[in-house]
């Protein structure tokens, strides 16, 4: 007899990296700007933010996903100029968490993007098609940062 049980489905880790052709400080500097964010991520709507990234200040976003639209509530876990942020979902049925590494790389900045999406409910048997999704889409995301920096 097979059985499983979905308490027991963990997220895999997604990654995605890219190399900007631009300063790791101009690099960092551009992807804290939380606000601008829907500049390179086409499915993100909207977000707002209370303030300079710091540890622990709070914003919102709010995500096309498919035909609906989402609203959720995040927190900046991590920030270290010009090396690191990262940051925590608070609320909806998927709360990713993650981080953006960057590191200086020749001219560049190689950026190390890591995100687990830590499905809640029945979405954790969605979680492996899902997860593939938002692989895809985060390659296309970081195509789009890179451009978008490298014009400047």
């Amino acid at each position: 007899m097979c059985s499983w049980d979905a308490r027991t489905i963990v997220s895999a880790m997604i990654r995605n990296t890219v190399v900007v052709q631009r300063p790791v400080e101009e690099v960092f500097d551009y992807a804290a700007q939380f606000d601008r964010h829907p500049e390179w991520q086409d499915d993100l709507k909207g977000a707002t933010f209370e303030g300079p990234a710091a540890v622990g200040v709070i914003g919102t976003e709010t995500r096309q996903m498919g035909p609906r639209v989402h609203t959720y509530e995040w927190r900046v876990s991590a920030c270290e100029r010009p090396r690191l942020l990262g940051f925590e979902t608070l609320s909806g049925p998927m709360r990713p968490a993650g981080s953006m590494r960057f590191t200086a790389e020749g001219t560049g900045t190689r950026v190390d993007f890591e995100m687990v999406l830590n499905p809640r409910g029945l979405m954790k048997l969605m979680s492996p098609f899902i997860e593939r999704q938002v692989q895809r889409t985060n390659t296309e995301h970081l195509a789009t940062f890179k451009e978008i920096l490298e014009r400047a």
